[in-house]
């Protein structure tokens, strides 16, 4: 059946021609329908199609096109006049704080904050890749005669003698006459660093430069949060706002589980599950700000340019400070096929030292201090870069041109914040049901061997021998001389031994506790004065007959098994390790299986060594 133009002998082209010539046309819709017809003032049979609610779609288009169009050539000035609007609005606001209230805490943190706006607007002013180039070539031009060979030479060397010299003085005069400990917790330093000599895979090849900067970045920053009024308080404070942010979970926890997850009886899922779903969706919503590119890649950069490391383990260093074992590897995906077996360690041993933003607040949750903690999740990033290359030298060229421009983030894979926040909650529910089921295996394990254990020693007259007091025995020269009082030793070689059998979730646990039953000791001693006494490790106080089970350390020790268990390096997470590397590069599955045990030990040994710069430098 034919259409009507078609039955009135129109078509669409006549049409066209009978309405500019005539202006109007009428014709019948259908001849069962010669009524409906259909009228057509300016407008031509195919804008009928196009437009079926005549003229004023055709004009609503109209606009719409234009501006579209203005917008698409007024889009840059328009965007930057938004954006000084915005700022200008800031600095009103800012200018109107400040004449309001200042000296204060929150005066100092939106200071804090205007100061790292107009660094980063200044920052982006500056045309980065210019800049970068002059650089290069100045430095190519500098380093071309053998006179400038020589004066970097000399200020090379000169720069080790005048840090040894100023680490020596300082430890003479400062730090070893203040404790026979933290005497004991520098010979402890250097034990470590024998050790890691010795069983290194090519003693003959170690660079010392990543080694001596790595160990005195270490010491630099140990100093100013442990040694200096300034440092302490600083670190308190951040330690406290993390923690109070820590806790802002407890809403989320508390719609879901209801109000009686706070209670010690509602276990450890309910306290610290909110807390890891929280905070990992913080660090997803850094990530798409680029907040967190910017910090690590900076940090990475650093660390790269002290230690003369190279830029992808630089790199993973620096991420493994705010994320997980098996998420840094991913920062660095398409650089892993090309990387020289020493980085391989090196990317390895940064995941087994570290722990994850996510990790440190559940630790947090759990009691450990939050200041010492952050402060440790820092410092591991150079300690596991030097023991690293102490236990595993770089023997092959490093492909730097390969790695000169290192991505954390696919620009086309941008989504907005609410699906950040979502994907980051969402991410994080694999986190908790492994932590959750790992620790609900490892404890029972824990549990059944320490059933075993008190049997075999029921046989030969030995009362409760259990999986802690064998730790203890064993670890103890090793607490010993990260610093520990002698009394104490015992109960953090049974911490790091829970921490290697069932992860450091259950370790930092236990420490919480240890340090909760410190504070109830503390209180019950200061405002009762009552008696009380010991009944194997547990200590009794008489006058509120209460039951401090596995009783409690001095804050000293507290502070060396914190920064000593600060880091993965369980063995579980050997698993882990190899079920991210193999399948992102499938070709280097012997290397990542050839190296993984060495890289697990030497994150572990990065941890004492931590725990050791705790102990030289702690002084309450």
């Amino acid at each position: 059946m034919g259409s009507p133009c078609e039955k009135n002998g129109i078509d669409l082209v006549e049409a066209d021609k009978k309405e500019k010539k005539n202006g109007t046309i009428f014709h019948s819709a259908d001849d069962t329908h010669p009524e409906a017809e259909v009228f057509i003032e300016t407008e031509s049979a195919r804008d009928l199609v196009l437009y079926p609610h005549g003229r004023c779609s055709r004009g609503v288009e109209v606009v719409e096109v234009w501006l579209n169009q203005l917008w698409n050539q007024h889009k840059k000035k328009a965007t930057l006049a938004f954006k000084i609007t915005l700022f200008a609005l800031y600095l009103t606001y800012f200018g109107y704080c400040v004449h309001y209230r200042y000296h204060d805490e929150g005066s100092y943190i939106l200071t804090a904050i205007t100061g790292a706006v107009v660094i980063k607007i200044v920052a982006g002013l500056i045309d980065g890749p210019r800049l970068a180039r002059a650089l290069k070539k100045c430095q190519t031009c500098i380093g071309t005669s053998n006179k400038s060979r020589r004066v970097r030479a000399v200020l090379r060397y000169g720069l080790y003698i005048v840090a040894s010299v100023l680490l020596c003085v300082y430890f003479a005069i400062d730090v070893i006459g203040h404790s026979v400990h933290n005497g004991q917790a520098v010979l402890g330093i250097f034990c470590l660093l024998l050790v890691c000599f010795i069983f290194s895979y090519k003693p003959s090849k170690v660079n010392w430069h990543p080694v001596f900067w790595g160990f005195f970045i270490q010491f630099a920053f140990a100093t100013l949060t442990l040694r200096t009024v300034i440092g302490y308080e600083a670190f308190k404070w951040m330690g406290d706002i993390v923690h109070a942010f820590v806790r802002l979970s407890d809403m989320g926890s508390a719609f879901v589980f209801g109000d009686s997850f706070r209670a010690t009886k509602a276990g450890f899922f309910f306290e610290t599950a909110g807390v890891i779903v929280f905070f990992n969706s913080c660090i997803f919503i850094m990530d798409y700000f680029g907040v967190l590119e910017f910090i690590v890649l900076k940090i990475g950069r650093g660390l790269s340019l002290c230690l003369e490391t190279g830029p992808v383990e630089s790199v993973v260093s620096a991420a493994n400070i705010f994320i997980g074992l098996s998420e840094a590897p991913l920062l660095i995906r398409p650089y892993l096929p090309t990387v020289t077996k020493s980085e391989l360690h090196a990317i390895m041993t940064c995941g087994f030292a570290s722990i994850s933003g996510a990790f440190m607040a559940m630790f947090i949750k759990s009691g450990a201090p939050a200041s010492h903690l952050l402060t440790a999740a820092v410092i591991s990033a150079p300690a596991a870069l030097a023991i690293s290359k102490l236990m595993y030298p770089e023997m092959e060229r490093v492909d730097l041109e390969s790695q000169s421009n290192i991505k954390m983030r696919d620009e086309e894979s941008t989504q907005n914040l609410l699906q950040a926040a979502s994907d980051g909650a969402a991410f994080s529910t694999k986190l908790v049901a492994a932590i959750m089921v790992n620790m609900i295996a490892f404890v029972s394990i824990l549990n059944l061997l320490n059933k075993i254990f008190v049997w075999i020693g029921e046989r030969a007259g030995v009362s409760d021998l259990t999986f802690d007091i064998i730790c203890s025995y064993l670890m103890f020269p090793l607490t010993y001389v990260m610093g520990a009082t002698p009394e104490d030793c015992g109960k953090i070689g049974a911490l790091i031994g829970i921490k290697f059998f069932a992860t450091p979730f259950v370790a930092y646990a236990e420490l919480g506790k240890m340090i909760q039953n410190r504070r109830v000791f503390e209180e019950y001693t200061r405002e009762m004065n009552g008696t009380w006494y010991l009944s194997g490790e547990d200590v009794i106080l008489e006058g509120t007959n209460t039951t401090l089970v596995k009783g409690f350390m001095t804050e000293r020790s507290e502070v060396i098994t914190t920064y000593a268990l600060c880091g993965i390096s369980a063995f579980p997470a050997i698993g882990f390790c190899m079920g991210t590397l193999i399948p992102m590069c499938p070709s280097r599955k012997k290397d990542v299986i050839a190296l993984v045990l060495r890289a697990f030990v030497a994150g572990n040994l990065a941890n004492f060594v931590t725990g050791a710069v705790a102990g030289v430098m702690y002084t309450g």
